[in-house]
């Protein structure tokens, strides 16, 4: 079973500066209601997900927490989309980067790892080492366990096996603590922007009256 021995550490927040030297990148978010969709249905993959763990249908509850984890990541890159935009691994169509409507569990979990929202240790072909893993090799782990939902990927990783009820608990775990990391750092940059744009605020007042 997979046990999470670290602690949330503090991400490395987004201030105005950063965003104002990606203003011209081309705007690829969400639209008003898709961000409202996508944050009410993580809440409803999460709420499903429990209702599975007391079925004992741990494999639909895996799935479902899955599901949550990347509703949670598209949200965290809506709020910076002219930073995800800009990550070396964001997906391209045409030579242009799509929309984030249009990104994979693997895209937005790639772009996070390369931003260090969710700092990576391993790469997808390394094998386990729990002293190297970081949060974002556990969610990669999630992702891997939602694919079980597609019967060949079943097949080829898991024959035989049951998805038993220690993966739906890990990944409950593994959830949760991405997810106080991602908004962890959407709420440490928003502070700073506000702060930034109070102090440039002030500064035009002090222009003014001189």
């Amino acid at each position: 079973m997979i046990l999470l021995h670290f602690e949330c550490k503090k991400r490395k927040p987004l201030g105005a500066n950063s965003m104002d030297k990606l203003a011209a990148m081309e705007d690829i978010a969400l639209s008003t209601e898709q961000e409202k969709e996508i944050l009410r249905v993580a809440t409803q993959y999460k709420r499903e997900a429990e209702k599975c763990f007391g079925a004992k249908a741990y494999l639909s509850g895996c799935v479902l927490m899955g599901a949550a984890m990347e509703a949670v990541l598209l949200s965290t890159a809506n709020c910076f989309p002219k930073i995800v935009a800009s990550a070396k691994c964001a997906p391209k169509k045409d030579g242009k980067i799509k929309r984030l409507d249009r990104w994979t569990f693997m895209d937005l979990l790639a772009v996070a790892k390369e931003l260090n929202w969710l700092p990576s240790g391993l790469s997808l072909k390394d094998e386990w080492d729990s002293a190297q893993a970081g949060i974002g090799d556990y969610v990669e782990v999630v992702r891997q366990i939602r694919n079980l939902i597609h019967p060949v990927r079943y097949v080829n990783d898991f024959s035989k096996k049951r998805v038993a009820k220690k993966y739906l608990v890990a990944c409950f775990e593994i959830v949760d603590t991405a997810t106080d990391y991602l908004y962890s750092l959407v709420s440490d940059s928003l502070k700073i922007m506000l702060e930034e744009k109070e102090r440039r605020s002030n500064q035009k007042t002090k222009s003014s009256t001189n």
